[in-house]
């Protein structure tokens, strides 16, 4: 906010005349430069401000109150939509017209008042026209006017006939795929080992009745990105395994999973709801949408609902469009999306299309994402339309925290996922968890809350069965104990953490049966190894003789046959090379 004495420096004669008029302040005649002086002493007068905050309009007063609330500046379309814009009027026009004395809406009353200045600046995830109140005046309007933290003052509806609570779904959907990934990796294409380029979800990444939620399109295409905008998966030559931050997201609490989880699709970039609304049809000529700002500036406008509470969806919209028309638009331009009406084709454009567009994807926002994030519950008529919602305690809980302050940038470290069933916490060792039941019939039932790491290494070595929105199911089989051993987990590693997660009180049946089977596994090696075959035994000699091939040689089978590991093959090709030796490759 600029000082006051500055504000009025820019003003001509004409206005200053204006504004000393207005206020009732006698003016001399001079240099502008003087007179600005003269009027900005006199309106920081004891009792003049307040004297003139009396005289406004109920809609002027309206205006600085949406002023005062943003902290005192507020972009010029916003007030302009609402209040009325300020008409550009030459010089002599203002010595003609005078507009002060009859101004064209509330926007031009403060302004020819004074109470406001025109600038621009940067305002948020604005940069453009603003107005503002002069920094003198601030705490004395503030104190004059008490503006209360911003409200919609929507009426509360009763419940619908039909209720889809959010849930925490979406998180264990992301979860089950991790396991999947752990357990089977799948072929991405080539040239994607980072999230520089994010490609194509893999059609196999179906999880068939281990998802939770619902396989909707829109739905996986969001997990996928999800899954790389917290960096939870890697490529490495053309196949996704977890990456270095899925032990880190596992590992947390739930509720800073969730915040996390909801954070990283709120910033998203890359993904663009405004591309999914049904409705709409956006046409690729090169203009651009600012997809994070709509979903934050809807963010802070729910934080302003209050919990378990039904809303219209309908009076939701219309609030949005009364108090924040642009929260999809930060510059205010309605006029450079090229938009079509999915079903007419017509060209959606200007502000007079706002609620086909920016309402329609206002609705998208709250009945579907923000849904699956589980941060509100939709409300459905008997045709199964949407038309209410509510924000669930724990999305209440999470946009409040968000709004207050924001989250600082993390400094952990990046740990890979070893394999290996890991040592508790020392919290998890004086047993403060959720407890789970190792039944005699083999199957581990252990309750959702607060145990999503817990499930992720139990998959090492049981096989998900089902779960509710309280527990999983999972059965330890002689097969999956024998895949986990394979993948380097000993049986007492497992012992180990049944006894923990049960707080000792596990099947003695399933432990003694799993230390049998422990007896089983290692007594035979099968290994995939490649043949290395020379043409002749004396060139055989010339390869096994160099100091550097010798320890990637194997087993022989014969005077001109090796065993050699797979992997270091290409090692061995090269070293080949460097002797003038050509291998004939055949894998």
């Amino acid at each position: 906010m600029r000082d006051l004495y500055r504000c009025l420096d820019g003003y001509s004669p004409q206005l200053l005349q204006g504004v000393a008029e207005i206020w009732q302040i006698p003016l001399d005649k001079g240099e502008a430069r003087e007179m600005a002086l003269q009027l900005a002493d006199a309106m920081l007068a004891p009792e003049a401000l307040a004297a003139m905050v009396e005289r406004l309009s109920a809609d002027a007063r309206s205006a600085l109150t949406e002023i005062l609330q943003a902290g005192g500046v507020l972009p010029g379309h916003r007030l302009s939509l609402k209040y009325g814009a300020i008409r550009r009027l030459g010089p002599a026009r203002i010595e003609r017209e005078r507009p002060w004395l009859h101004p064209e809406g509330a926007l031009e009353e403060l302004y020819y008042s004074g109470i406001v200045y025109r600038s621009y600046g940067q305002t948020k995830d604005h940069f453009g026209e603003t107005f503002a109140v002069p920094q003198q005046f601030f705490e004395p309007l503030n104190e004059m006017l008490s503006p209360d933290e911003p409200t919609l003052d929507i009426e509360p509806i009763p419940a619908p006939p039909r209720i889809e609570p959010g849930d925490n779904s979406l998180v264990e959907d992301i979860f089950a795929t991790l396991a999947r990934l752990r357990q089977q990796p799948i072929s991405i294409a080539p040239g994607h080992d980072d999230d520089s380029i994010l490609p194509a979800r893999p059609p196999d990444l179906d999880l068939g009745p281990r998802m939770v939620g619902i396989a909707d399109a829109e739905r996986l295409d969001m997990i996928w990105h999800l899954l790389w905008r917290l960096r939870l998966v890697r490529g490495y030559r053309g196949t996704l395994y977890p990456g270095p931050q899925a032990r880190e997201w596992l590992r947390t609490s739930d509720a800073r999973r969730i915040r996390a989880t909801y954070l990283a699709w709120r910033d998203d970039l890359r993904w663009n709801e405004l591309c999914h609304v049904p409705t709409l049809r956006c046409e690729a000529t090169g203009w651009q949408n600012n997809p994070i700002a709509a979903r934050r500036n809807l963010s802070e406008l729910l934080a302003l609902c209050p919990a378990n509470t039904w809303l219209s969806l309908d009076s939701f919209i219309a609030a949005i469009k009364e108090h924040r028309p642009d929260y999809a638009r930060p510059d205010g331009d309605f006029d450079s999306w090229f938009i079509r009406h999915a079903d007419t084709g017509e060209y959606l454009t200007g502000f007079a299309s706002w609620d086909r567009v920016d309402g329609e994807l206002a609705r998208h926002l709250l009945t579907r994402p923000l849904y699956w994030l589980g941060v509100t519950d939709v409300g459905r008529d008997e045709n199964k339309h949407a038309t209410a919602f509510r924000l669930t305690d724990r999305g209440y809980a999470l946009l409040r925290r968000v709004r207050r302050s924001e989250p600082a940038a993390s400094d952990e470290r990046e740990q890979e996922d070893t394999g290996a069933i890991e040592e508790p916490s020392a919290a998890e060792a004086k047993g403060t968890g959720p407890t789970a039941e190792v039944r005699d019939d083999f199957r581990v039932v252990i309750p959702l809350q607060e145990t999503i790491y817990d499930r992720y290494q139990l998959e090492r070595f049981a096989e998900w069965q089902e779960q509710d929105d309280q527990k999983a199911v999972y059965s330890i089989t002689a097969e999956s104990v024998w895949k986990s051993q394979d993948a380097r987990i000993k049986i007492e590693q497992i012992l180990s953490f049944l006894r923990r997660i049960s707080r000792e009180q596990a099947s003695p049946v399933v432990l003694r049966t799993l230390q049998a089977w422990g007896g089983r596994f290692g007594r035979v090696f099968i290994r995939r190894q490649v043949v290395l075959q020379t043409a002749d035994e004396k060139t055989m000699q010339q390869i096994i003789q160099q100091p550097e091939l010798r320890p990637l040689m194997g087993e022989a089978l014969s005077p001109t046959r090796r065993l050699v590991d797979e992997e270091n093959v290409a090692e061995i090709t090269r070293r080949l090379k460097e002797m003038g030796i050509w291998p004939h490759i055949r894998l």
